[in-house]
């Protein structure tokens, strides 16, 4: 029998008069499980405006993450709720938030609750604050006076920073909002990296998300960046000013312009030019200011090597706004941590590593009953704002891995001796994989912070490392490790402490250490043997390579245990591996190898010339000529237009990311270990795309990702196995670190032209052509 199939096409006409939402029927379970699904918290407010139910119900999951902004211009925004009324108005911080229609109806339902002050790299670049000379307009002429003191107790900035400080206005939020049960804080703007114009509109400057993933990338166009300006700052400024005080409707502003012009007796240029000043460098290496040359590009505001001003006075001023918030945040928990009993995770997304001994403070992370979880993003400074009096802010350059010391004090004598914290994620924003731009992207990773002389990178002796008695969970994203170094940590917390997992995103191994005046610079172990015919041989992974580290930390199968399975012979007894570490699961996204600028102590050997399997020399070879005829030479141009503007760094411990791995090495843990190489399966299409972009030809070649996990109960393996350990006692030593590191950083920043200030005459320079 065959049944007839009616087809009905369906056209606006032909829908049916009677449909309506099924009103109360459908759970709200299920509005909740769709907008988890959501990929963007716009679309679940997008959601709220079908109808009225679907704004009841949706509601109170929106509300249930609730972040505080405090712009560039030091006034409140709660969600998507109104900002003050005013410039020109005081507005105490916690009166707005509380008075706010979300957080009056909706604050007993607050999960995760965010405090955020953040600066845009817009907003230095046009800093909203009065310049240092302002225009008056009388009756006789244009003239200009000196602005008032930034620090009068009753302008608007010092106003609003004092209620900040108040430690009784986060409390009272918490007393309302009774359920929250994670707390964040992002502090950050103007220390660390700055883009400047080196901009990618597939990847705009901005902070990541406070919560959700924060390897999400947002587009935009090339002209929201704004990059270029027709007019300089200054003469915006001023023709704002002007017209504000335009007495005479009859005259323009540009014809008031003109008078002021002729008043002074200069040139609209010369008038509207702000004078930069070179950052120089670090204080630890010279007294003296050490400068690069400069250069001139009024089309570009935001120079971050050549700070205007107003910009260095804008950001001085933001540092004590960052102070006052961090403050009373602090003191809010120390005073009333007891109440906050359903509190279980202080995520600290970002943070200036200036600000870092702030949170050094036993009674803050011990007032906290719940907290099991801390979240450490940690924005390492580039640069310190020195003033010289209220108008002259100096601006100093600061080795960023300077940064490091100060985390480690945090996390080993306040975070790591808290018994109750188990779980603990640390990442540094500035450089790697992740970070846009031409320059920045797969450069500048800093190395982690488990060292206690953060200089003796390749010191492993205990007294030197980290070491977290607590940690059950350890994630670590965005740094690197000397190989050894890395083993003994992770060894000690898994084997004599209670580590059970790791996560690793975007870490990094250096090549080997290397004392050259007593040991060779050659590597040791077989690596696999790849025959033209029969199945693959492996042998004994590289010392301290990925492969080999991993082989002794692994839970699971090692590829020793294979490779001595393949031997010829089948009388030979298995070899079994002794199991004696607490670590069940290894996750890895995107790791791989990093080059240190700093040959004294750590070998770069491996990453000069990669071993490849018999016939593939030659075909590397055509894809690097070909690369370099198609891409890479723009890439290079690009560098070199962005540069002169962009602060750079001397500091010999930041890392460059090494795009390639050994052959052997990535066949040996794709045939164990079952990793996948690249970001395909990794990242999405949106995160590739921003990366090539910035010029990155193939975004996660020579990275490794993958996850290994062991059974929960480890079988006794008997009296036959073997242990399977590196002895790190040759490098467990303190060492001479000043040996030759004068002549290292001299040729460091020979490429840059470092200077003495006074040794140039900065009046000399040329103009530079635009973008």
């Amino acid at each position: 029998m065959v049944r007839a199939v009616t087809r009905v096409h369906w056209s606006i006409d032909h829908v049916p008069t009677d449909l309506h939402w099924p009103k109360g029927r459908v759970p709200i379970e299920l509005f909740v499980m769709i907008a988890e699904l959501m990929p963007d918290r716009k679309d679940i407010g997008a959601m709220r405006l079908v109808n009225r139910e679907f704004n009841s119900k949706l509601i109170c999951y929106f509300s249930q993450q609730l972040v505080i902004h405090i712009g560039s211009e030091l006034t409140p925004r709660v969600g998507s709720g109104l900002t003050s009324p005013g410039d020109s108005a005081f507005v105490d911080v916690t009166d707005h938030v509380l008075n706010s229609a979300i957080f009056r109806s909706f604050g007993p339902s607050i999960r995760r609750l965010a405090l955020v002050l953040n600066l845009n790299e817009s907003d230095i670049a046009s800093p909203p604050i009065a310049p240092a000379l302002q225009l008056h307009v009388a009756p006789w002429g244009i003239y200009r006076w000196p602005a008032p003191l930034e620090d009068d107790p009753n302008s608007l900035l010092e106003r609003t920073i004092t209620s900040m400080e108040n430690p009784q206005g986060i409390f009272r939020m918490m007393t309302i909002a009774t359920d929250v049960r994670e707390l964040a804080l992002s502090c950050e703007g103007g220390l660390g990296y700055l883009q400047g114009p080196d901009v990618n509109p597939l990847q705009p400057p901005g902070p990541p998300p406070i919560f959700g993933d924060g390897s999400v990338v947002r587009a935009t166009d090339d002209l929201a960046l704004k990059v270029r300006h027709k007019k300089p700052y200054m003469q915006e400024v001023m023709e704002r000013q002007l017209a504000a005080a335009r007495v005479d409707p009859s005259v323009s502003v540009v014809e008031m312009l003109d008078q002021l012009v002729s008043t002074e007796g200069s040139t609209l240029q010369e008038l509207t030019r702000e004078e930069r000043q070179r950052a120089a460098l670090p204080m630890s290496r010279y007294e003296s200011r050490k400068i690069r040359p400069p250069v001139r590009n009024d089309k570009i505001r935001l120079q971050p090597d050549q700070l205007t001003e107003t910009q260095r006075r804008f950001l001085h001023q933001h540092i004590s706004a960052q102070q006052a918030l961090i403050n009373s945040f602090r003191l809010a928990m120390v005073d009333h941590g007891d109440s906050f009993t359903r509190l279980t995770k202080i995520n600290i997304s970002q943070l200036p590593s200036y600000h870092v001994p702030l949170m050094c403070v036993d009674s803050f992370w011990s007032k906290l009953p719940a907290l099991n979880e801390v979240v450490l993003g940690i924005v390492p400074d580039w640069r310190e704002m020195i003033p010289k009096s209220e108008f002259d802010i100096e601006v100093r350059q600061v080795y960023p891995t300077d940064a490091m010391e100060k985390v480690f004090e945090l996390l080993q004598n306040h975070i790591g001796v808290q018994p109750n914290i188990k779980r603990l994620h640390f990442e540094w924003i500035c450089g790697g994989e992740f970070a846009a731009g031409y320059v920045q992207r797969n450069w500048y990773v800093l190395p982690a912070p488990f060292l206690k002389n953060h200089r003796m990178v390749v010191d492993s002796s205990m007294e030197n490392l980290l070491i977290l008695p607590h940690i059950t969970h350890l994630s670590l994203k965005n740094c690197w490790f000397v190989p050894h170094v890395f083993y003994r940590i992770m060894r000690t917390m898994s084997e004599t402490n209670v580590l059970e997992s790791l996560e690793l995103e975007t870490v990094s191994l250096s090549g080997p250490a290397i004392f050259r005046h007593i040991m060779p610079d050659r590597d040791f172990g077989s690596g696999p043997v790849l025959q033209e015919t029969g199945p693959l041989i492996l042998g004994q992974p590289l010392d301290m390579s990925w492969a080999h580290v991993i082989d002794m930390l692994t839970p699971g199968q090692t590829i020793r245990e294979r490779a001595h399975a393949q031997k010829p012979g089948t009388d030979q007894p298995p070899l079994i591996i002794k199991k004696t570490l607490k670590l069940r699961r290894i996750v890895f996204k995107s790791c791989g190898y990093v080059k240190v600028p700093d040959p004294r102590f750590i070998s770069n050997r491996r990453f000069v010339v990669q071993r490849l399997p018999p016939g593939q020399h030659r075909a590397l070879a055509e894809r690097i000529r070909i690369r370099r005829a198609a891409r890479v030479v723009d890439h290079d141009d690009k560098m070199d237009e962005v540069l002169p503007y962009l602060q750079v760094s001397t500091d010999r411990h930041l890392a460059s990311i090494v795009p390639a791995m050994d052959q052997h090495e990535i066949t040996a843990m794709q045939t164990v270990f079952g990793f996948h190489l690249g970001w395909l399966d990794t990242y999405g299409e949106a995160f590739i795309k921003a990366a090539q972009r910035d010029g990155v030809q193939s975004p996660g070649q020579g990275r490794f990702s993958g996850t290994i996990e062991g059974d929960p109960a480890t079988p006794d393996p008997g009296e036959n196995a073997a242990s399977y350990e590196y002895d790190t006692s040759d490098f467990d030593v303190a060492y001479p670190d000043e040996h030759m590191l004068p002549e290292l950083l001299s040729c460091l920043e020979l490429p840059f032209g470092y200077h003495s200030e006074d040794d140039h005459d900065t009046s000399a320079q040329p103009e530079v052509s635009p973008i």
